[in-house]
């Protein structure tokens, strides 16, 4: 009798541990870049997204419920040319929180990342926001749990944020405005 209890303790433990689950998970796409695509940085206008991007996950409700986020992804580096947009996207929020960006995986990882995410039991019941290059948004979300996969993210799109909340092991996904610089969409 006591061994049943030690394995439907142990069994307990371990499906507890394997559905760990951030509460949301906040994806965007890095802010505006320059004309010159050459160029790894990110514009004038994509440095002033990134700065009002704190307040923005600050205010917004919705997005910040579930107090601060407990982590900040985006991709790593690579000679490919992805650039350093994402993770300047994210640095004055993570200044702002006192956290650091998180760069394990390459833009094309998002599946090892998503895996990370939703099996790391300190994220649990927390906000995570991964920035990412637009183009591996939709797969980065369906790896999260969306299904179907969203339609593909435009290149031209840089004001949106998705958020997944987690209802019932359902991954349901908002796309929501940022809103704000003059001329981001107010819906």
């Amino acid at each position: 009798m006591k061994w049943c209890r030690l394995i439907l303790m142990i069994l307990l433990v371990v499906t507890e541990t394997v559905s760990a689950r951030p509460a949301r998970v906040i994806l965007l796409r890095h802010a505006e870049k320059p004309p010159d695509e050459s160029t790894i940085h990110l514009s004038e206008r994509g440095q002033s997204r990134a700065r009002a991007l704190v307040t923005f996950f600050e205010v917004r409700s919705v997005l910040g419920s579930n107090g601060p986020p407990a982590a900040l992804f985006a991709p790593k580096f690579t000679r490919q040319g992805h650039s350093r947009r994402p993770y300047e996207t994210l640095e004055p929020l993570a200044d702002h929180l006192k956290l650091s960006v998180q760069m394990p995986y390459g833009p094309s990882d998002y599946a090892a990342l998503s895996k990370r995410v939703l099996s790391d039991a300190a994220l649990d019941g927390k906000t995570v926001i991964v920035c990412w290059i637009h183009d591996y948004l939709p797969a980065l979300a369906k790896a999260l749990g969306v299904k179907p996969e969203p339609a593909r993210w435009k290149g031209s799109i840089y004001d949106r944020v998705w958020v997944i909340t987690y209802q019932d092991h359902h991954a349901v996904l908002a796309d929501l405005p940022q809103n704000l610089l003059p001329d981001d969409s107010p819906k």
